[in-house]
Protein backbone atom coordinates (compact mmCIF):
# COMPACT_ATOMS: atom_id res chain seq x y z
CA UNK A 1 0.00 0.00 0.00
CA UNK A 2 1.05 3.59 -0.65
CA UNK A 3 1.59 5.51 2.60
CA UNK A 4 3.13 8.49 0.74
CA UNK A 5 6.43 7.78 2.56
CA UNK A 6 9.23 6.22 0.53
CA UNK A 7 12.64 4.64 1.03
CA UNK A 8 14.03 6.56 -1.96
CA UNK A 9 14.62 10.22 -2.76
CA UNK A 10 14.87 9.66 -6.53
CA UNK A 11 12.15 11.44 -8.44
CA UNK A 12 12.09 8.70 -11.07
CA UNK A 13 11.11 6.28 -8.31
CA UNK A 14 8.71 8.30 -6.17
CA UNK A 15 7.17 10.47 -8.90
CA UNK A 16 5.22 7.60 -10.53
CA UNK A 17 4.02 6.40 -7.12
CA UNK A 18 2.64 9.83 -6.28
CA UNK A 19 1.07 10.14 -9.74
CA UNK A 20 -0.59 6.76 -9.35
CA UNK A 21 -2.11 7.77 -6.01
CA UNK A 22 -3.50 11.04 -7.38
CA UNK A 23 -4.76 9.38 -10.57
CA UNK A 24 -6.60 6.82 -8.47
CA UNK A 25 -8.25 9.48 -6.32
CA UNK A 26 -9.39 11.74 -9.17
CA UNK A 27 -10.54 8.76 -11.24
CA UNK A 28 -8.44 9.64 -14.28
CA UNK A 29 -8.52 6.97 -17.03
CA UNK A 30 -4.88 7.54 -18.05
CA UNK A 31 -1.62 8.57 -16.34
CA UNK A 32 -1.47 12.24 -15.33
CA UNK A 33 1.19 14.58 -16.65
CA UNK A 34 3.13 16.54 -14.04
CA UNK A 35 6.05 18.93 -13.84
CA UNK A 36 8.87 18.55 -11.32
CA UNK A 37 10.48 21.54 -9.67
CA UNK A 38 13.58 20.82 -7.61
CA UNK A 39 13.91 22.40 -4.16
CA UNK A 40 13.91 26.14 -3.59
CA UNK A 41 10.90 28.37 -3.40
CA UNK A 42 7.81 27.39 -5.28
CA UNK A 43 7.35 28.93 -8.69
CA UNK A 44 4.17 30.93 -8.99
CA UNK A 45 2.57 28.78 -11.65
CA UNK A 46 -0.77 30.42 -10.92
CA UNK A 47 0.59 33.93 -10.54
CA UNK A 48 1.37 35.98 -7.45
CA UNK A 49 -1.45 34.41 -5.41
CA UNK A 50 0.52 31.17 -4.92
CA UNK A 51 4.01 32.62 -5.23
CA UNK A 52 5.13 32.40 -1.61
CA UNK A 53 2.41 30.31 -0.01
CA UNK A 54 4.25 26.99 0.10
CA UNK A 55 7.37 28.28 1.84
CA UNK A 56 5.32 30.25 4.36
CA UNK A 57 3.13 27.28 5.24
CA UNK A 58 5.96 24.81 5.58
CA UNK A 59 8.13 27.21 7.55
CA UNK A 60 11.28 26.82 5.49
CA UNK A 61 12.61 25.19 2.34
CA UNK A 62 15.68 23.39 3.68
CA UNK A 63 14.19 19.90 3.58
CA UNK A 64 12.25 20.24 0.35
CA UNK A 65 13.38 17.89 -2.41
CA UNK A 66 10.79 18.54 -5.07
CA UNK A 67 7.49 20.10 -5.90
CA UNK A 68 5.29 18.13 -8.26
CA UNK A 69 2.78 20.23 -10.19
CA UNK A 70 -0.39 18.56 -11.48
CA UNK A 71 -2.76 20.45 -13.76
CA UNK A 72 -5.93 18.44 -13.26
CA UNK A 73 -8.83 18.55 -15.68
CA UNK A 74 -11.40 16.31 -14.03
CA UNK A 75 -13.81 16.42 -12.44
CA UNK A 76 -13.08 20.16 -12.90
CA UNK A 77 -9.97 22.22 -13.77
CA UNK A 78 -7.66 22.51 -10.76
CA UNK A 79 -4.01 22.61 -9.80
CA UNK A 80 -2.31 20.46 -7.17
CA UNK A 81 1.18 21.22 -5.90
CA UNK A 82 2.73 18.30 -3.98
CA UNK A 83 5.69 18.94 -1.69
CA UNK A 84 8.19 16.08 -1.28
CA UNK A 85 10.55 16.35 1.70
CA UNK A 86 13.59 14.46 2.97
CA UNK A 87 13.04 11.84 5.65
CA UNK A 88 16.39 10.29 6.55
CA UNK A 89 17.64 8.57 3.39
CA UNK A 90 14.05 8.44 2.13
CA UNK A 91 11.29 10.95 1.52
CA UNK A 92 7.65 11.71 2.20
CA UNK A 93 4.83 13.78 0.80
CA UNK A 94 4.05 16.84 2.93
CA UNK A 95 2.16 19.97 1.97
CA UNK A 96 -0.63 19.54 -0.57
CA UNK A 97 -1.65 22.87 -2.09
CA UNK A 98 -4.90 22.73 -4.06
CA UNK A 99 -6.35 25.54 -6.12
CA UNK A 100 -9.29 25.81 -8.50
CA UNK A 101 -10.94 28.66 -10.40
CA UNK A 102 -14.54 29.38 -9.46
CA UNK A 103 -17.12 30.98 -11.74
CA UNK A 104 -18.59 33.09 -8.90
CA UNK A 105 -16.82 36.36 -7.98
CA UNK A 106 -16.10 37.71 -4.50
CA UNK A 107 -15.90 41.36 -3.56
CA UNK A 108 -12.66 40.85 -1.63
CA UNK A 109 -10.43 38.11 -0.23
CA UNK A 110 -12.06 35.55 2.07
CA UNK A 111 -10.07 33.47 4.59
CA UNK A 112 -10.87 30.61 6.94
CA UNK A 113 -9.86 31.41 10.51
CA UNK A 114 -7.01 29.55 12.20
CA UNK A 115 -8.01 26.26 13.88
CA UNK A 116 -9.92 26.57 17.16
CA UNK A 117 -9.67 24.34 20.21
CA UNK A 118 -13.43 23.97 20.29
CA UNK A 119 -15.83 24.30 17.39
CA UNK A 120 -15.27 25.10 13.74
CA UNK A 121 -13.47 28.12 12.38
CA UNK A 122 -15.50 30.56 10.29
CA UNK A 123 -14.86 32.43 7.07
CA UNK A 124 -13.83 36.05 7.43
CA UNK A 125 -12.94 38.88 5.06
CA UNK A 126 -15.42 39.98 2.41
CA UNK A 127 -18.61 40.31 4.45
CA UNK A 128 -21.16 39.22 1.84
CA UNK A 129 -19.22 36.15 0.70
CA UNK A 130 -18.34 35.14 4.28
CA UNK A 131 -21.96 35.34 5.36
CA UNK A 132 -23.10 33.09 2.52
CA UNK A 133 -20.38 30.53 3.21
CA UNK A 134 -20.85 30.50 6.99
CA UNK A 135 -24.56 29.86 6.48
CA UNK A 136 -23.67 26.43 5.04
CA UNK A 137 -23.00 24.35 8.16
CA UNK A 138 -21.92 21.20 6.35
CA UNK A 139 -19.54 23.19 4.15
CA UNK A 140 -17.94 24.87 7.17
CA UNK A 141 -17.54 21.54 8.96
CA UNK A 142 -15.99 19.78 5.97
CA UNK A 143 -13.61 22.57 5.01
CA UNK A 144 -12.32 22.70 8.60
CA UNK A 145 -11.49 19.00 8.34
CA UNK A 146 -9.81 19.29 4.94
CA UNK A 147 -7.72 22.37 5.76
CA UNK A 148 -5.85 20.37 8.41
CA UNK A 149 -2.65 21.68 9.95
CA UNK A 150 -1.42 18.47 11.58
CA UNK A 151 -1.04 14.91 10.34
CA UNK A 152 1.50 12.09 10.17
CA UNK A 153 3.21 10.33 7.27
CA UNK A 154 5.43 7.30 7.74
CA UNK A 155 5.36 7.82 11.51
CA UNK A 156 6.56 11.42 11.21
CA UNK A 157 4.38 14.19 12.62
CA UNK A 158 3.81 17.00 10.12
CA UNK A 159 2.66 20.53 10.91
CA UNK A 160 1.81 23.40 8.59
CA UNK A 161 0.04 26.73 8.91
CA UNK A 162 -3.56 26.91 7.72
CA UNK A 163 -4.37 28.30 4.31
CA UNK A 164 -7.92 28.33 3.00
CA UNK A 165 -8.83 31.38 0.97
CA UNK A 166 -10.92 32.65 -1.90
CA UNK A 167 -9.26 35.38 -3.95
CA UNK A 168 -10.84 37.70 -6.54
CA UNK A 169 -9.55 37.21 -10.09
CA UNK A 170 -9.15 39.77 -12.84
CA UNK A 171 -11.84 39.40 -15.46
CA UNK A 172 -14.38 37.88 -13.07
CA UNK A 173 -14.63 34.75 -11.00
CA UNK A 174 -12.40 33.84 -8.10
CA UNK A 175 -9.73 31.35 -7.04
CA UNK A 176 -10.12 28.83 -4.22
CA UNK A 177 -6.86 27.86 -2.49
CA UNK A 178 -6.69 25.18 0.21
CA UNK A 179 -3.61 23.66 1.84
CA UNK A 180 -3.72 20.31 3.58
CA UNK A 181 -1.60 17.30 4.51
CA UNK A 182 -1.85 13.60 3.62
CA UNK A 183 -4.30 11.73 5.84
CA UNK A 184 -3.44 8.22 7.09
CA UNK A 185 -5.98 5.52 6.25
CA UNK A 186 -6.31 1.78 6.89
CA UNK A 187 -4.64 2.05 10.30
CA UNK A 188 -1.67 3.88 8.81
CA UNK A 189 -0.95 1.31 6.12
CA UNK A 190 -2.12 3.70 3.42
CA UNK A 191 -2.82 7.42 2.98
CA UNK A 192 -5.02 9.75 0.98
CA UNK A 193 -4.49 13.19 -0.53
CA UNK A 194 -8.25 13.84 -0.21
CA UNK A 195 -8.59 14.90 -3.84
CA UNK A 196 -12.26 13.93 -4.01
CA UNK A 197 -13.03 15.98 -0.90
CA UNK A 198 -11.33 19.04 -2.41
CA UNK A 199 -13.37 18.76 -5.60
CA UNK A 200 -16.57 18.27 -3.63
CA UNK A 201 -15.83 21.35 -1.54
CA UNK A 202 -14.94 23.44 -4.59
CA UNK A 203 -18.41 22.71 -5.94
CA UNK A 204 -20.04 23.50 -2.60
CA UNK A 205 -18.15 26.81 -2.26
CA UNK A 206 -19.05 27.82 -5.82
CA UNK A 207 -22.71 27.03 -5.22
CA UNK A 208 -22.77 28.98 -1.95
CA UNK A 209 -21.20 32.17 -3.29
Amino acid sequence: MNTLAYSSQKIETIGPKIEEKIREEVGAPAPLAYEVEEGGASKASLGSVLGDIAGALIGGEANQLYYLHFNLQQPRPAHLQVSVSRQGVGSHVGLLLYSAPLSKPVGGEVNLEDPKTFGNSKFTGDAAASERLNAQGDLVKRVNKLARTESSVGGLKLTIKRCCKIVPQDGGGSLLVISTLPRPTKMGFSATVDAKEFFDLAGMVEAAL
